[in-house]
C-alpha cells in the first residue's frame, strides 16, 4: 500500500481511538461495535461488494451489540428499498440502466381443488403416515394423521377394509370390495 493513502487511513483511525492498519488486532471488534443497528449493518452491508458480503458479516456478527438476522434478510430488505425508490440497475459491465417495473407472467388459474389442497395440508403436518396396498389390485395410498389409530381411521373413512378371513388379516380398497 502506498504511504500517503495509509497514514491518511492510520489518522482517522487513529483520531477516533480505533485500531490502525499498522497493529489491526481488535479493529473488527471496534467496528462491530460501533455498528449501530439493524439498518446500520444492512447499509454497511450493501456498500460492501457482494462478493466479500458473506465475510463481512461473518466477521462483524459475533461482535455486534445486537443479534444479528440472517444476512438473506439484509439484502431483501435492500432490494425492497432500491424497488420502492426506483433507483437504476448496474449491469456485470457496471453500466447503468434506469430502473424499469420487472414483468412477470401470472400462471394460468388452477380449479380449485379443496380435497386435494386439505390432503397436502394434511400431508405436511401429519406425524403418523400409514401406508396400505390392496391385497387384490396392488392399489396403493398414503394416509396421515397425528397418531397411527388417526391414519386407520382416514384409511376406513377413504373406503379402505380390514378383511380377516383365514386368520390372516389384509387390506382391500373401495374398489375391490
Amino acid at each position: 500500500m502506498n504511504r500517503q493513502p495509509k497514514k491518511l487511513i492510520n489518522d482517522y483511525l487513529g483520531g477516533f481511538g480505533l485500531a490502525t492498519l499498522d497493529d489491526p488486532r481488535g479493529m473488527v471488534q471496534q467496528l462491530g461495535f460501533l455498528i449501530r443497528d439493524d439498518d446500520h449493518f444492512r447499509q454497511l452491508l450493501l456498500k460492501c461488494i457482494p462478493e466479500e458480503r458473506h465475510n463481512m458479516y461473518e466477521s462483524l456478527r459475533p461482535y455486534l451489540r445486537f443479534p444479528a438476522r440472517p444476512l438473506e434478510d439484509y439484502i431483501i430488505e435492500g432490494k425492497q428499498d432500491a424497488e420502492a425508490r426506483q433507483l437504476p440497475t448496474v449491469d456485470a459491465e457496471g453500466n447503468f440502466h434506469p430502473y424499469s417495473v420487472p414483468e412477470t407472467q401470472t400462471p394460468a388459474p388452477v380449479a380449485e381443488d379443496d380435497a386435494g389442497a386439505q390432503a397436502a395440508v394434511n400431508e405436511a403436518f401429519a406425524k403418523q403416515r400409514l401406508w396400505l396396498v390392496c391385497s387384490r389390485c396392488t392399489a396403493e395410498a398414503v394416509f396421515t394423521g397425528d397418531t397411527r389409530t388417526d391414519a386407520f381411521c382416514n384409511a376406513r373413512l377413504a373406503g379402505w377394509k380390514y378383511q380377516n378371513v383365514t386368520g390372516t388379516g389384509y387390506e382391500t380398497c373401495p374398489g375391490c370390495k
